[in-house]
């Protein structure tokens, strides 16, 4: 998973780049003709080591990544059951625009973005200035060593800055991101509130630089931000830490103390991802598959288990939980019958595609999907209808949990790939 990871690859491009380009070299529009060569050789690289890595390692981990950006960029829908997952949840949307009202009720987004134009400002006018610079000039001051109308910007400053913007456009592209971006927004805005470099910038250019002004400033107004943030937060706050709550799910509870105390523990146990978490955690018990999704071996396993929730014979989904080893299979009414999601997004219909079937309910189907030949296995095996009764049996029932224990193979075979522990 690292050797076949983009930074890998970046990192390996960057160096041969470096030994093949010299960028200080050449009058001003050379300079940049050659760094935005520089660059698209680096991008170029960076994708075709990437790629011959992954085929020389045969690594298949992050494809369905890949296919989720292809089809979330518009460059054609896909049927790949991993990566509509991921196009039909809500977190991997674009970012909401009330997320920039939440960020500004508090001056976060305030302070960010005057730190982020100040701090562009200085980048883009350190940048000019080293490309406009021809290699017989006089070395300059060390950046963060500069005179009284000189503009510097730090290597810290420099490094934060490429870091907001690359976790800023993660998070405008894919909602879940900004639990990268929105902490980077508090320390790049702290730190940019008591910078010296901000404020000696900012006051250079109003032509009102002096040690003490920048001193003045650096440490006035994020004391005065902190003052008006305690008198409006404080009584919100307090409000907060005064609710107590208990989490309260009586159908889950019981499920977890029925396996607790009437399965072995060597049981394995089979489910969607978010249910077998919480299994493990109470009850320690084998599953076959976990939310760990970023390995390839893991999602064909999650596809297997799934197929419960998919048009399929009984032998064949029993067959599929043998192989991964399973004793006992959790169905979920919430899924079976999910309306969360529109039609086209809901579990069923992902795997109804996936599996060439046709979804249900009223809409379209694309043209060469067909009618399925059987019935929906989590709706039918409630029937207990013969052929369903003689492979699984139901063990425990409440009001969202259906447990069915496996029959045994009657000719074992090796098992493979062996349960998740």
């Amino acid at each position: 998973m690292i050797l076949g990871s983009l930074l890998i690859s970046f990192n390996l491009s960057v160096l041969i780049a470096r030994k093949l380009q010299n960028l200080k070299t050449g009058n001003f529009l050379n300079r940049l003709g050659k760094l935005l060569l520089h660059l698209f050789v680096v991008l170029c690289l960076t994708l075709f080591l990437n790629n011959m890595i992954k085929r020389a390692l045969s690594l298949k981990s992050d494809e369905h990544i890949f296919k989720f950006l292809k089809a979330k960029s518009g460059f054609g829908a896909t049927r790949d059951f991993d990566a509509n997952l991921y196009l039909c949840e809500e977190a991997f949307g674009l970012l909401p625009w009330n997320t920039f009202g939440r960020l500004s009720d508090t001056l976060l987004l305030h302070a960010y973005v005057f730190v982020l134009l100040v701090t562009v400002t200085a980048a883009l006018a350190v940048a000019l200035r080293n490309l406009s610079l021809s290699s017989a000039s006089p070395a300059q001051p060390p950046l963060g060593q500069t005179g009284k109308g000189t503009v510097s910007l730090g290597a810290d400053a420099a490094y934060s800055l490429a870091h907001t913007v690359v976790f800023g456009a993660l998070a405008l592209s894919t909602m879940r991101m900004k639990y990268l971006w929105t902490p980077h927004v508090c320390v790049f805005a702290a730190s940019g509130l008591c910078s010296p470099e901000v404020w000696g910038l900012l006051l250079k250019v109003t032509r009102l630089y002096s040690p003490a002004r920048m001193c003045v400033m650096r440490y006035a107004v994020p004391m005065l931000t902190l003052s008006y943030l305690c008198c409006k937060l404080w009584p919100g706050v307090m409000d907060e830490l005064s609710e107590l709550r208990e989490f309260y799910d009586p159908d889950t509870v019981e499920l977890m103390h029925w396996i607790s105390t009437h399965t072995p523990g060597t049981a394995v146990f089979a489910g969607s991802m978010q249910l077998l978490a919480g299994v493990k955690l109470c009850t320690g018990r084998t599953l076959t598959n976990h939310p760990h999704y970023e390995d390839s071996n893991l999602r064909a396993r999650t596809k297997a288990v799934y197929q419960i929730y998919a048009k399929r014979p009984p032998e064949d989904v029993h067959a599929l939980l043998r192989a991964l080893g399973t004793d006992y299979v959790i169905l979920e009414d919430s899924i079976c019958h999910e309306r969360r999601h529109p039609r086209g997004c809901r579990l069923r219909d992902l795997l109804d595609v996936a599996n060439g079937h046709m979804m249900d309910g009223p809409g379209e189907n694309d043209p060469d999907l067909k009618l399925a030949g059987h019935p929906r296995f989590c709706e039918e095996i409630k029937r207990d209808l013969p052929p369903y009764t003689a492979l699984f049996t139901r063990v425990f029932r409440n009001k969202t949990f259906h447990v069915y224990k496996l029959a045994r193979d009657r000719h074992p075979a090796a098992r493979e790939p062996p349960p998740l522990t």
